[in-house]
């Protein structure tokens, strides 16, 4: 009885397990006609839709690798006729899209049969323009996997996960599996190693570039404080670009969910475009360093007023490559961009026409040199030094210690008197004497004047002039004319003094007055009642020998003004 039973049971589980087997053949055969995939009677799949246009391909591709949906079989076949191990490189390459963070949105995929590529005009599909050797192309009236994307599988993976994916296998245990915030707990016990030994890589690159980098500028530079800072910066920024590339190489190799490791990648990527345009800054401060070494070597100041403007544009330069890379890298259409900016360039150069005006102002500079840094120059009621030369606008230091901005456009339009090239200083001055000063007197003091002038040092004892030149309202005007041989402005004004004190000197002791504005009456004398001589009036003899006694001291004057110890009280 327990033994009919038993048999009884037996026919029973076969029976059902027969049903199964057959309700599983059936569901999966509606599953595939509903994916329109069709088997014909010896069994075979029909890959007429399957490779009818690059939707259909790569969703088949895709959905057949799914964990709900794992059919590797059936995903090759997206693959060309013939493929060997199709099944084996639809897996790698549905690894290496994950791994690259190339999350694909199926809806954006033609579905057109006849599709073409308008930039190549060929029947291709690039699934992401970052990576060229990944695309479909219609081959033979069907659409496949491209050869050249078969044939570089091998290569991509090997690249891509260096050490394989088969470690994968030693956390298949159950409490590895554990999903938090969607990723599971192996995978984030691998990323807290990976950003620790990211963290020591960073650590240690920044200690060794900081070495290299200090010994390579020790040998090429004097290293100021504000050089140790740039190299310093630029090592931590180095060792930050590297450690961010070590967590991108590795970063693949766990498999996190695509649309997550797609945007984690970008965000990478990006940041990584940064850093290398922060270090490429930094050098360029360090290469203008040294190429304002080399100008300092140089007795043109034009360089020195040219670096800052070449830095300024290098920096520009700099960030305008470096935002447009970023922007290409996200999938800005870089063409359509440059398009919409020669369109609008018309407008913008309209609103930006004083700003380009500078610009060609300030290169108009520095191809005529009107000036260099530290020249004194006088224009349009402005005088002053100049201190930097700049893209929009020239610095000029005015003598009240105050900072002009001219800007260059005005400049270069400008007449500039550029006072910093003059060979001689000139001085020229008028000196007005009194109407009742004798002749004799007037020329012993335009005597006392020239002996003056030949006995200063630092004038110029050729090209001088001393001479009574004209009648004014109130006064006799002698006319003064000499030049001093310094290109120093505060020599300049010493000398000076001592030149101006020396013809008061001079006037005071020979008795002639200097004039200002008077009226004065007189009274006219009747015939033959004499004149009589003032006390103050002397005789052109005594006036002589007064004046030679007069200007021995001022010889003395000047040379004891300008020994080297009275320079230094000066």
């Amino acid at each position: 009885m327990e033994k009919q039973k038993l048999d009884l049971l037996k026919m029973t589980l076969k029976n059902n397990r027969t049903i199964m087997n057959i309700s599983v053949r059936c569901f999966l055969a509606l599953f595939m006609l509903s994916l329109g995939i069709n088997i014909d009677a010896q069994g075979e799949i029909d890959t007429s839709l399957i490779r009818s246009n690059p939707y259909e391909l790569v969703y088949n591709h895709l959905y057949n690798l799914q964990t709900d949906s794992y059919n590797p079989e059936i995903a090759g076949l997206s693959f060309p006729p013939g493929t060997e191990d199709a099944a084996e490189l639809a897996i790698q390459l549905k690894q290496i899209l994950d791994g690259k963070g190339m999350y694909l949105d199926l809806n954006r995929i033609p579905t057109n049969p006849d599709y073409r590529d308008t930039t190549r005009n060929e029947s291709i599909y690039m699934l992401d323009k970052r990576e060229s050797r990944i695309y479909v192309e219609k081959l033979n009236g069907s659409w496949v996997y491209s050869r050249t994307t078969v044939n570089s599988i091998p290569e991509m993976y090997e690249q891509l996960f260096p050490f394989g994916t088969q470690f994968f296998s030693y956390f298949s245990a159950p409490s590895w599996q554990v999903k938090i915030l969607g990723v599971k707990l192996w995978k984030w016990l691998g990323i807290v190693i990976l950003l620790g030994l990211a963290y020591s890589f960073f650590v240690l690159v920044r200690i060794i570039s900081r070495l290299f980098i200090g010994r390579f500028l020790r040998n090429k530079l004097e290293l100021t404080e504000y050089l140790d800072k740039t190299m310093f910066s630029l090592s931590k920024v180095l060792a930050f670009l590297l450690a961010i590339r070590f967590v991108l190489y590795f970063l693949p190799m766990f498999q996190i969910e695509p649309k997550i490791n797609a945007g984690l990648l970008t965000f990478l990527n990006v940041l990584s475009l940064f850093f290398v345009i922060i270090a490429l800054k930094f050098v360029i401060k360090i290469v203008f360093v040294y190429f304002e070494k080399v100008t300092q070597m140089t007795e043109s100041t034009m360089d020195d007023q040219l670096m800052p403007v070449l830095y300024k544009l290098s920096m520009i330069i700099l960030w305008s490559i470096g935002i447009v890379y970023i922007m290409d890298y996200l999938g800005v259409n870089i063409t359509a961009l440059i398009a919409g900016l020669s369109i609008g360039g018309l407008a913008l150069a309209l609103a930006a026409q004083d700003t380009v005006k500078n610009f060609f102002g300030s290169v108009m500079i520095f191809l005529d040199k009107p000036f260099q840094i530290g020249d004194l120059i006088q224009f349009d009621g402005t005088i002053g030094s100049v201190e930097e030369v700049g893209v929009r606008s020239t610095r000029i230091r005015t003598p009240q210690n105050s900072l002009t901005y001219i800007p260059n456009a005005k400049l270069a339009d400008s007449v500039i008197n550029n006072m910093g090239l003059r060979i001689f200083r000139r001085f020229d001055t008028q000196l007005g004497v009194t109407y009742d000063t004798r002749p004799d007197m007037i020329e012993e003091f335009i005597e006392g004047i020239r002996e003056i002038i030949l006995s200063h040092p630092l004038t110029v004892k050729e090209n001088f002039q001393v001479h009574l030149n004209s009648f004014a309202d109130s006064s006799l005007n002698i006319f003064v004319l000499l030049f001093f041989d310094t290109q120093d402005y505060s020599v300049e004004l010493k000398s000076r003094h001592e030149i101006i004190i020396s013809m008061i000197t001079l006037a005071n002791g020979l008795g002639v007055r200097f004039a200002f504005p008077t009226q004065t009456l007189h009274i006219e004398e009747l015939p033959n009642s004499g004149s009589s001589n003032t006390p103050e009036q002397q005789s052109h003899e005594a006036a002589r020998g007064n004046r030679q006694q007069i200007m021995d001291e001022i010889k003395s004057y000047f040379e004891e003004r300008n020994t080297p110890q009275a320079e230094d009280e000066v």
